[in-house]
């Protein structure tokens, strides 16, 4: 079978970085024994599409994209021999384990590359119309807004047809619709029906305040202290009861 060429894609980096970056991941990639030259070939290419999607525009994110692609692998390879059948259930788990954590391994790196090139403030042009095509393909078509139609020339100056009492044109500002008249219609209402007395964040009126220290003068003659004469007539008081009996007894 004749060896497929692998090709290179074509990434925003000096060309130092670029170099170290594909050696990198090809010597990364797991080692199958029995595959075949055109197998190893359709990896290497699988792999360089991943870095070309990763698209890193900097030795730090080249740095970063090569951590995603060789723990990728490695999960995948992990995977691979968790499902031989000629290894013991034993070996199978500790597969299993590893893939996992390999699978959680590339997710946080692909996260941290993507919030490394999200605080870049700019990007080469050709990764920057790139990205613009791809986002533009994926993005929803939005329906575009109806023309309004222009006026006929059979409407009259003041903005009425002929033989209509109702203007032809909407009000400036916006557009006149039954939502907006049934809105205006209950803001008059509430408007209409508003009592300043039942606003509690209004001032006070002047009878208000009147009242108000009425009723604090009233509470302070409630809760005084008694005068001061108060004891003496409280003991002449009770003398006077006391002489009362002595009086009635001399008699």
């Amino acid at each position: 079978m004749t060896a497929i060429q692998v090709q290179g894609p074509p990434l925003a980096l000096d060309p130092a970085t670029r170099s170290t970056l594909l050696q990198t991941i090809v010597d990364c990639l797991p080692h199958i024994p029995n595959a075949s030259e055109a197998e190893r070939t359709a990896q290497r290419e699988a792999a360089f599409a991943l870095v070309e999607r990763l698209a890193p525009t900097d030795p730090v994110e080249a740095m970063i994209a090569a951590q995603v692609v060789a723990a990728h692998y490695a999960c995948v390879n992990a995977y691979r021999y968790a499902a031989r059948s000629d290894l013991p259930y034993d070996l199978h788990l500790r597969y299993q384990a590893k893939a996992g954590s390999l699978s959680r391994l590339t997710t946080a790196k692909r996260r941290e590359l993507l919030r490394h090139q999200a605080a870049q403030p700019t990007l080469p042009a050709a990764i920057g119309a790139a990205r613009a095509a791809q986002a533009q393909a994926t993005a929803p078509s939005v329906p575009a807004r109806p023309a309004t139609p222009a006026p006929r020339a059979d409407e009259t100056a003041a903005g009425q047809r002929p033989g209509s009492a109702v203007p032809a044109a909407a009000p400036t500002g916006r557009e006149a619709s039954p939502d907006h008249a049934a809105i205006d219609l209950l803001l008059a209402k509430a408007a209409a029906a508003f009592d300043p007395a039942d606003d509690d964040l209004a001032p006070p009126t002047d009878a208000a305040l009147a009242q108000l220290v009425a009723n604090a003068h009233a509470l302070l003659a409630e809760i005084a202290p008694p005068a001061e004469d108060m004891g003496a007539r409280l003991q002449a008081e009770v003398a006077a009861r006391a002489a009362g009996p002595a009086t009635k007894l001399a008699a």
